[in-house]
């Protein structure tokens, strides 16, 4: 069955956990204001899920934005969190059958229940697989779902290279390299900005030590002081290992030059780049860093690891004003860096930094990627989608998750 081509739909877990949610919610009403049919697939948490802490939920999410997507969603309770990835596998298959049109292009996000999904319905939709960081999983999903996948966007340059090495029966034309696009906010007004008598850093990210490596930006704080060299360092964000780096600010007596802001707005992080002079990231890997992206758009200099999604940049032509790396784990090299932007006149800086953005990261630019990358799909008949899931498998699940209920409810007593 064929559908129109300026149809397409996103299928994404319930929940926002960072830059790959907040892309695919930005992207679908960006691709609704280039005349799109657009249909947004997730469900919707009856109560907060055991494993979602504070996290607000994409239909949340969507809903504080003014679109003409087409929100396609369900409750969903217990059964969904705490049962099996094949009930949850239904669930997606079941809401994609009902309300998405077979023969429409379907994103997918990074969980294993949506790519079982894409396995499952292959012969009524055209999936596009998304590859959005240099972490195992993601290479183990390509290498486990290629027959259902119609094409691979790969968010960086290191991320493309892998998958073709690790999945080599993927032909060659169906990886595509496309970072995540934002949504460029409004240019840096000149007031704004540092005052060029103490350097002004920020993170902004999950307060985590695996992958994030957040303990060094302790590291590179006090290093800093030690070199007499003024700053001030505001963490965005949350996670488990926030109190114990709160607790390493004072062990290394720079608490009073680093400030915890929490969970922030997207408004209020905005605001905390217009101030800043750099973002600095000390990440183990990546993907491409949406923070990047919205620092950089925003005028702000930026300092982070050679993984994948930043070494990209490295020798851009406005690297040079605004950009910088040094390898994970090198306290001093960055610093070093830090200093060396904060030592760029800001108007330059902030020029450089936006001109960056606005060549590589708008939006504009990775929905054009996105639809080259669709059109390069092989044609094929889609027929109509049907969700299927055996009376033992439903039943495995229900028992399952109350299974898990119980053993929640009784570690709460």
């Amino acid at each position: 069955m064929a559908t129109d081509k300026r149809t397409i739909a996103f299928l994404c877990h319930p929940y926002h956990r960072g830059g790959v949610t907040r892309w695919m919610a930005d992207a679908a009403v960006a691709f609704s204001h280039r005349g799109y049919k657009v249909y947004f697939v997730t469900v919707a948490p009856s109560s907060p899920f055991i494993s979602a802490r504070s996290a607000e939920t994409m239909v949340q999410l969507l809903q504080k934005t003014t679109h003409s997507v087409t929100l396609v969603t369900a409750p969903a309770g217990d059964e969904f969190e705490l049962g099996t990835p094949q009930y949850r596998t239904y669930v997606y298959c079941s809401l994609l059958a009902k309300h998405v049109p077979a023969g429409t292009p379907v994103i997918l996000s990074d969980d294993a229940a949506v790519w079982d999904t894409a396995a499952a319905l292959r012969a009524s939709y055209p999936f596009v697989g998304v590859l959005h960081s240099d972490e195992q999983q993601y290479y183990d999903l390509a290498r486990k779902h290629y027959t259902a996948i119609g094409v691979f966007a790969c968010v960086s340059q290191r991320v493309h290279s892998k998958t073709g090495h690790q999945c080599p029966q993927i032909p060659g034309d169906l990886i595509f390299t496309i970072p995540c696009g934002i949504e460029l906010p409004a240019q840096r007004k000149e007031e704004t900005g540092g005052n060029g008598s103490i350097l002004k850093m920020v993170y902004v990210g999950r307060v985590i030590n695996y992958q994030k490596r957040v303990g060094d930006l302790v590291k590179v704080v006090a290093l800093l002081k030690t070199q007499n060299t003024a700053c001030h360092l505001t963490v965005i964000g949350d996670g488990s290992d926030k109190a114990a780096l709160q607790n390493a600010t004072t062990s290394a007596g720079v608490a009073g030059s680093i400030t915890f802001a929490g969970w922030q707005t997207k408004d209020q992080v905005q605001q905390h780049l217009y101030q800043a002079d750099a973002l600095l990231l000390t990440s183990d890997f990546e993907g491409t860093p949406i923070s990047m992206m919205e620092a950089l758009a925003s005028g702000c200099g930026f300092a982070g690891t050679r993984v994948s999604g930043i070494e990209d940049y490295e020798h851009h032509m406005e690297a040079s004003a605004c950009f910088r790396i040094f390898d994970t784990g090198d306290i001093a090299a960055a610093a070093r860096c830090l200093k060396e932007l904060a030592a760029i006149p800001a108007l330059k800086r902030t020029a450089a930094a936006r001109r960056l953005a606005e060549a590589e990261f708008s939006m504009a630019i990775c929905l054009d990627r996105y639809e080259n990358a669709i059109a390069a799909i092989k044609p094929a008949s889609y027929s109509p989608a049907k969700a299927v899931i055996s009376s033992s498998d439903l039943i495995k699940s229900r028992l399952t998750a109350l299974g898990r209920s119980l053993k929640y409810a009784l570690k709460k007593k």
